[in-house]
């Protein structure tokens, strides 16, 4: 299940709420980087059983926070 919270903006930690708002009012997609691999992330809402969270662009099975489909 995916559980990560929170990333990084230009060197800032950035939580999953700020990070939405950020993505619905920017004119180019932010530059969201996971905290522990610094590849590449981007948001999700809510939705059925699953929370808001990031996933990364690409799996990544070297990283602990990289989703890992069931």
């Amino acid at each position: 299940m995916a559980t990560m919270t929170d990333c990084t903006l230009n060197g800032a930690v950035v939580d999953i709420d700020a990070a939405i708002d950020m993505k619905d009012t920017a004119d180019s997609t932010p530059d969201f980087r996971c905290n522990e691999c610094n590849q590449p992330v981007r948001p999700h809402r809510s939705g059925g059983h699953v929370s808001a969270h990031f996933e990364h662009l690409e799996r990544n099975p070297n990283c602990s926070q990289s989703h890992v489909a069931s």
